[in-house]
């Protein structure tokens, strides 16, 4: 009984010295160290990171063993200054059972004071690495924490408030400071789903929060601001993890906002995205972004990023429209009016084979489209957000052009993509030369080789500059083209000062190389000198064709209320030979404009629209000039102008308003012949009517006939006088279209009866000559004529020989390229006699139908006049003479 006695005692001591021993652990400061290395190692277990508790670590016993601590830290790597993580105090319970049996279960889990920082400093480096810089650059695998959600919901309820999150990436210079004053999570036991509620703010902007997240089911989280809504649900997988989130945008101006970034933007938006993560791959599918602002601006995008991390994974269709479908600007004619509609790009990226890609640009004055493989039309990285709130991108590259060859390239950055402002690039530039002369050909040319050069822009979209352009030709002998010089601003071209330079040491050679008939021309030499400063414009220009040289000067003061363009042409030698060569190759020129507008129009038909340049409606730059609304006033003074017959000058004025466009009067004397001719053209309807006004006179049959290289003999001196007016779309919509009136005249005249006979006349050489000669003389020739939608008419065009009166009426249709004339021959002075074998002429005009018939019967006066005067007038119908 005794020893039972003694030990019961012994029992109880060892019992109270465990409790005394138990009492000292958990309660004593003698043990705080080991409470505290205790509960940061059953911690840092939990969460995979290190962690710190400054304070006192209280456990109390239970059937659940109790602890409660505060000041916990986390660390973060080694080389942050900043803590990764601060919790004010903390409280659970533990299994002692699951401890000593090495599991890890806790449970009545609160957190208050949650602090969580995530900074990258400028280097890149962030303070939540859990591995040292030193065991990265070794290729050690981080240490993969066990996830928090995963441990935090298998407790039925955990409370969590004053939560606050901090992202603050100096890098890039995004911020995000995330605010959740309460968070309740909790799991339903008997359901075995798990939910989580809470409401706080981020960057300032207020949202609730609201997620499950079923045992068996997929889960779903949302979170609504007050203008934005976030909704993301699992999909279910085989294996891997799949995540469909869908944003939807009220007012574009919270999301900046929360961004941090300038609210320069209003409007709505959308974006749809599925996440995929499978065995460590993750990927970004059914990618859909719409934005859509208050201006009416829009950008849509969709497609897949493909695997993450691989750039040649990619699928994207981009659209961005400056203007609404419905409300796109008018088709521009004048490149005053042009603007920029929309930009669409499609890049097609699969792993292993070449990416395709299409860039469409499309103007409201033409389509520049282009497609094929290569690398995307442009490439953008290093968006950072500013101290200031913009948004920068810090590398960005446009390529212009054909994939394989653009013909511009930029790289460069933009201080404020939002508001595209802060544009800095170099320029490269490439194109065939060809294309400079025929802009509708972008196409390489052997012979007149390629255009290439540098320069670089900078400022933004109100006022872009273009400095230190370098531009030549290259690869070609037919001509050489340099352009040097900078543009302020690229946009409204305003002051700029530019050096244009342009030799052909053979015109024909150019012009065989455009695939044009060849005019020897000889040497040729342009150079323009065009400088503006504010509003003052001034340009200068020196035109050498081998001995002929033009200098051109045009100044103009565009701050007047009615702007003018004063200027002058003039020359101390033109040589009219040259004059005429340059007038062929003016001609051949003409011809890279195409056929005419309707057989263009059913060209591009029968071609499908196709091209890379399509849907062009700007007109001509000297069309355009035309209808800019600047007014003209240029004097033209040629003060020398050499030939084989003698030296003459020219002087005359050019003046153009928003009404009328006048030139003249031109007044030219040489070799005894002289003109005197004014133009006006009506700008103020669409048609633009050219009325020509003028006359000539001394100019020589013969020399006529030989520089048309005809070979037949013909001579006399032609006068002129007319007044006519027609459309100017083309030379021969001018002549189809002419109405108005003319005479024409000749005297002292001849023509060799072999072109008589040529005609079908030389059956009546008597209507000519009294006998068969070589040479039948014209004394006279006076033709009146009416001119109506390009047909000629005629009822007193008079032609007389030595002792015959031919009186001609008709007409000739210039567009069908038919006539229908009368010829009926009297002796001089007898014009009531019967004409004797009238002639008739129809039918095309290269070979009309000839026929002689009996005369008509003798003509009678209405008013009985019947006796000519007794000095009757030349070229005049006898008929009208009689008295």
């Amino acid at each position: 009984m005794r020893y039972v006695a003694k030990g019961i005692l012994i029992c109880c001591a060892v019992a109270f010295v465990a409790v005394i021993a138990a009492w000292l652990l958990l309660s004593s400061a003698l043990f705080s160290s080991v409470r505290t290395t205790f509960v940061e190692n059953l911690i840092s277990k939990k969460l995979g990171q290190e962690v710190r508790i400054e304070d006192e670590v209280r456990l109390g016993i239970g059937r659940q063993l109790q602890v409660s601590a505060a000041g916990l830290e986390l660390p973060g790597s080694q080389n942050a200054d900043v803590k990764l993580a601060a919790i004010d105090e903390i409280e659970f319970e533990v299994s002692a059972r699951d401890l000593w049996n090495s599991k890890l279960s806790l449970s009545g889990l609160s957190l208050s004071g949650v602090h969580l920082n995530l900074i990258t400093d400028k280097d890149g480096f962030g303070n939540w690495q859990s591995i040292s810089q030193t065991e990265a650059e070794a290729g050690k695998p981080a240490n993969s924490p066990t996830p928090l959600l995963a441990g935090i919901l298998t407790d039925c309820k955990i409370d969590l408030t004053d939560i606050a999150i901090l992202y603050q990436n100096d890098f890039n210079g995004l911020e995000l400071d995330l605010q959740l004053p309460e968070l309740l999570l909790k799991r339903d036991t008997e359901t075995d789903v798990a939910t989580a509620v809470g409401a706080g703010s981020l960057n300032g902007e207020r949202f609730d929060l609201n997620a499950t997240f079923p045992a068996e089911e997929p889960f779903q989280v949302a979170v609504n601001f007050e203008q934005i809504s976030i909704v993301a649900e699992e999909v279910p997988q085989e294996s891997g993890l799949q995540v469909a989130t869908t944003v939807e945008i009220a007012e574009l101006g919270q999301l900046l906002d929360i961004l941090k970034l300038s609210h320069v933007l209003e409007g709505t938006g959308n974006i749809g995205a599925t996440f995929t993560s499978v065995d460590g791959v993750a990927r970004i599918d059914d990618l859909s972004v719409l934005a859509e602002l208050e201006g009416g601006q829009s950008l849509s995008l969709t497609g897949q990023i493909g695997e993450l991390r691989n750039p040649e994974d990619v699928s994207l269709t981009t659209r961005i429209r400056l203007y609404p479908e419905d409300a796109e600007p008018a088709p521009a004619a004048s490149r005053y009016d042009l603007k920029l509609i929309a930009v669409d790009m499609v890049i097609d990226s699969v792993p292993g084979q070449v990416p395709q890609r299409q860039m469409v640009i499309k103007t409201n004055g033409f389509t520049l489209d282009t497609s094929g493989e290569g690398p995307p039309p442009i490439k953008f990285s290093e968006l950072s957000r500013t101290p200031e709130g913009t948004l920068n991108v810090g590398n960005i590259n446009l390529r212009i052009g054909k994939p394989a060859e653009p013909f511009i390239i930029l790289n460069g950055s933009v201080d404020d993509a939002l508001q595209l402002q802060g544009i800095s690039a170099e320029g490269l530039m490439d194109i065939p030369a060809s294309s400079l002369i025929s802009p509708e050909l972008l196409g390489p040319d052997d012979q007149l080789g390629r255009f290439s050069g540098d320069f670089h822009l900078n400022g933004d979209i109100n006022q872009l500059s273009l400095t230190n352009l370098d531009g030549k030709t290259s690869d070609t002998d037919v001509w050489n083209l340099e352009v040097h010089g900078t543009v302020e601003n690229v946009l409204k071209f305003e002051d700029l000062d530019l050096a244009i330079d342009v030799a052909v040491p053979s015109g024909a050679d150019l012009l065989e190389a455009l695939s044009l008939e060849r005019v020897e021309t000889g040497q040729a030499r342009l150079e323009i000198n065009l400088v503006s400063e504010g509003t003052d414009w001034n340009a200068s220009a020196n035109v050498e064709v081998a001995d002929s040289i033009l200098q051109i000067v045009a100044d103009l003061d565009d701050a007047t209320r009615d702007p003018v363009l004063q200027g002058s042409i003039e020359s101390d030698l033109i040589m009219i030979d040259q004059i005429r060569t340059i007038v062929q190759a003016a001609a051949q020129l003409r011809k890279l404009g195409g056929p005419n507008p309707e057989e263009k129009e059913s060209k591009k038909e029968d071609e499908g629209n196709q091209g890379a340049l399509r849907d062009v409606t700007l007109k001509p730059i000297g069309r355009s000039i035309l209808l800019s609304g600047i007014d003209m006033d240029v004097d033209v003074d040629l003060r020398h102008i050499e030939g084989a017959k003698g030296i003459s000058s020219l002087q005359s004025e050019v003046t153009l308003n928003k009404n009328e466009l006048k030139a003249g009067p031109l007044e030219f004397e040489y070799g005894g012949a002289h003109f005197d001719v004014s133009a006006q053209m009506d700008l103020s309807n669409d048609a633009h009517l050219l009325t020509l006004t003028g006359k000539a006179g001394g100019w020589q049959l013969d020399e006529i006939l030989h520089n048309l290289n005809f070979k037949k003999g013909a001579s006399g001196t032609i006068y002129a006088d007319f007044s006519v007016t027609g459309r100017t779309d083309s030379a021969k919509h001018f002549a189809n279209s002419m109405s108005g009136n003319a005479t024409v005249s000749m005297r002292d005249g001849s023509i060799e009866t072999q072109l008589l006979d040529l005609a079908g006349l030389g059956v009546l050489p008597w209507v000519f000559t009294k006998e068969k000669q070589k040479v039948a003389p014209i004394v006279c020739l006076r033709a009146p004529i009416s001119i109506s939608n390009g047909s000629i008419s005629t009822k007193q065009t008079t032609l007389e020989t030595d002792h015959v009166q031919v009186v001609v009426f008709g007409g000739v249709n210039v567009a069908g390229k038919v006539l229908d004339l009368n010829l009926q021959p009297r002796k001089i002075g007898e014009p009531l006699s019967k004409s004797p074998w009238p002639v008739t002429l129809k039918g095309p005009l290269a070979k009309p139908k000839i026929k002689v018939k009996d005369g008509p019967k003798r003509l009678k006066r209405s008013d009985g006049a019947d006796k000519m005067p007794a000095r009757r007038q030349l070229c005049v119908p006898d008929i009208l003479q009689l008295q």
